[in-house]
């Protein structure tokens, strides 16, 4: 038996040409065949790593937008966890000046006086910056103890306020008689302290403060009390003395009016007489004393915020 056949191809064109012949070999169709295969195993071959790659810069980009949407939640979790901080520390603050108005003892003298900060160190410039994983580490833990700390911090804060509240309900008396607001709106032309009398020239122990304002202007009790004076004194011209209990009186001088007379209670805020000029004095203003106990002390330390 023949092993080389051969296979005979009539090619038969158009027209009067002759027809044409072409003789293959099994061998060159079986190569031919083999090549074409082959062809086909590297196309398929290579379509399939294409689209392998395709795929899997898909999935990188995919990846990479997590990454950074999580690196973007990272940090703006990390800038509310200092906020909170910060909001803590404010409370604190906040704690201390009703405990030196309210005269409350800090019994949290182990309390530390001021709250870590913490947050992110990395300057984003408003974008987002991506965190390589040991930055990453790092924040994370942080975060996870600024937590505890302001979990441990809040405890602390809740505890105080609820003694200031407590102290608060039983000094409520004291509180009311405390002169913690201002008599009159207006600036202080002359301090608590020395100071250079402006009608003799001598040096003197200023014993108040001097509240210069408009001449008729109200002025109002800081506190409860009782009138214990109210008449002419020598010096502060038209001057009323309330008591407010505790050992606590006030002091107020040069009126044009007084408004109230001895022995009459009065509540804070109340008007007992207006703003003048009467006694020694070099224009209008309210010459305002605070004493504890009949020694004179700084009226400032009482009062709070803005004029009142």
């Amino acid at each position: 038996m023949n092993k080389h056949k051969k296979f005979t191809f009539i090619i038969v064109p158009e027209g009067t040409e002759k027809t044409k012949r072409a003789s293959v070999s099994s061998n060159m169709i079986k190569a031919g065949v083999l090549v074409l295969a082959s062809f086909a195993l590297v196309f398929t071959f290579l379509v399939y790593e294409f689209l392998h790659q395709q795929y899997q810069g898909h999935e990188l980009f995919n990846t990479r937008k997590l990454v950074v949407e999580q690196n973007n939640q990272i940090m703006d979790f990390a800038n509310k966890i200092h906020t909170l901080q910060t909001r803590l520390e404010s409370i604190q603050q906040f704690d201390m000046k009703i405990r030196i108005l309210a005269n409350i003892e800090n019994a949290a003298s182990q309390k530390e006086n001021t709250y870590s900060i913490g947050g992110p160190t990395i300057d984003t410039g408003g974008y987002p910056v991506p965190l390589t994983g040991v930055s990453k580490d790092m924040l994370v833990k942080k975060m996870e103890m600024d937590i505890n700390d302001l979990l441990s911090k809040t405890g602390m804060e809740e505890k105080s306020l609820q003694e200031v509240y407590e102290n608060i309900l039983d000094k409520k008396d004291l509180l009311l008689a405390t002169p913690s607001i201002w008599p009159v709106r207006g600036f202080i032309s002359s301090g608590f302290g020395w100071r250079i009398n402006p009608i003799t020239g001598g040096k003197e122990m200023h014993e108040g403060v001097d509240i210069a304002t408009q001449l008729g202007n109200p002025i109002k009790a800081p506190s409860n009390g009782i009138i214990s004076y109210a008449g002419w004194e020598t010096g502060y011209g038209n001057t009323v003395i309330i008591d407010h209990g505790y050992g606590i009186t006030t002091l107020y001088g040069h009126m044009s009016k007084i408004e109230v007379k001895a022995g009459e209670i009065v509540k804070r805020g109340q008007v007992i007489g207006l703003v003048g000029d009467t006694g020694f004095s070099t224009g209008p203003h309210v010459h305002y004393e605070v004493r504890l106990n009949g020694i004179p002390v700084n009226p400032m330390r009482y009062l709070v915020g803005n004029f009142q």
